[in-house]
């Protein structure tokens, strides 16, 4: 029985076998044919096959078993770059009340990849500690096992790249052959429906392996508008953990920061941080290394009584287009009006006059710091969400730049 294909010659002999056998991959490679099964059984059952069915073929005929082929495929290869900074670790991060559960959580995955926690969804504003939790989770593991740390908009951006270069399937192998996967930004996903569908595959892939799956977001999962139901049901199906950041936890951090940048630790700095940033790592770290460069000087006389009247030239220009008395944006009122008012002028002063935040509170009758923060982080985010509010403000900044100056 010489000559022709295998395939062809199976079919003379047996027109049934021969539907069984177009179901494997066959390769017919010069005077070698290789059939992958796709299990065990399979492969016992062609073996057994063609000792009695196949002789004189004058090729020698291999049976292999795919998932055995592919396992040691993926102990020959080596691993994908992992992506993860040594800087994030476990042992520098700052643990306090309002993120110590998140620690916790993120500690015992790394002990125990896909046991407990899987999948694990965390959430919470920017700058908190998400991605330093998520690469100390890479850092851990990455001794033992195949882990990648990938934004999402990275995980887009290849995927684009490998459809049109037709590698799809190479990028998929990437996180098929993956004991961890730690997906960061996860609220880009919106709107991306092709990228939906390729996470969603993968998703599926690792979860049934019991492969360890760790997302970060800036918002709950039901918050994520224009993504697929079934990804959302699959992210709301492990742990849900929000991440934040309190005073205790801030003050902290800014000790932490100030010893690793050489600056004192005394109360008079301390302070001064404190009462100069919000509740955002990056932006702590960003003012402690600009107050390395230029040094703490107390503020002259001149300076303040400057910095006066830029304030209540803020407060007089944002009054008059709300057709308020300037002295009512400086005391404690439930007025709507007047509360709207009084948030995009402390927006002011601190977007154009750089005010500290307990600077600005203390100036419109607060004593907490936090004040400043909420009435900011508000108007900031109804810049976002309303076109026409955003032209007000824009407006407004232009006139009060060009009346001071600026």
């Amino acid at each position: 029985m010489e000559g022709g294909s295998f395939l062809n010659l199976i079919e003379k002999i047996d027109s049934f076998a021969v539907g069984i056998f177009r179901q494997f991959l066959i390769k017919e490679e010069g005077n070698r044919v290789v059939i992958l099964t796709p299990n065990e059984e399979y492969k016992r059952w062609a073996t057994a096959y063609l000792n009695t069915k196949l002789k004189g073929f004058g090729k020698a005929v291999v049976v292999e078993c795919e998932k055995e082929t592919k396992a040691v495929n993926k102990e020959n290869k080596p691993a994908p770059k992992d992506n993860l900074s040594d800087r994030y670790t476990f042992e520098n991060f700052v643990v306090g009340p309002s993120n110590e559960l998140a620690y916790k959580v993120c500690f015992e995955v790394s002990e125990n990849p896909g046991k407990l926690f899987n999948p694990l969804f965390i959430y919470g504003k920017s700058g908190l500690g998400k991605t330093h939790l998520l690469q100390s989770i890479g850092n851990r593991l990455k001794q033992d096992c195949r882990v990648l740390y990938i934004p999402l908009m990275d995980f887009s951006d290849a995927m684009v790249k490998a459809l049109k270069e037709n590698r799809i399937e190479e990028f998929r192998e990437v996180f098929l052959g993956l004991d961890a996967l730690l997906l960061d930004d996860v609220q880009f996903l919106v709107g991306k429906e092709r990228t939906q569908i390729e996470l969603f595959r993968i998703y599926e892939k690792l979860q049934s392996e019991d492969k360890q799956i760790v997302l970060v977001s800036d918002r709950h999962p039901k918050d994520l508008k224009d993504v697929s139901e079934r990804l959302i049901s699959r992210f709301e199906s492990g742990l849900i953990i929000e991440i934040g950041l309190d005073d205790e936890t801030k003050r902290r951090i800014v000790r932490q920061k100030l010893i690793l940048y050489g600056l004192p630790l005394d109360e008079p700095t301390m302070e001064y941080v404190m009462g100069n940033t919000g509740y955002n790592v990056r932006e702590i770290e960003g003012f402690i290394r600009t107050l390395k460069m230029v040094g703490f000087k107390p503020k002259s006389d001149q300076r303040k009584a400057d910095k006066q009247k830029n304030v209540e030239t803020v407060i007089n220009i944002v009054a008059k287009s709300f057709k308020l008395n300037p002295e009512l944006l400086k005391k404690k009122t439930k007025e709507r009006k007047v509360m709207n008012a009084k948030h995009i002028a402390m927006y002011f002063c601190k977007t154009i006059l750089n005010l500290s935040y307990s600077e600005i509170s203390g100036i419109f009758g607060k004593k907490d710091h936090t004040s400043a923060i909420y009435a900011i982080k508000k108007v900031e985010q109804k810049c976002t969400e309303d076109r026409k509010f955003q032209y007000m403000i824009s407006f407004l900044e232009k006139t009060v730049r060009k009346t001071l100056g600026l």
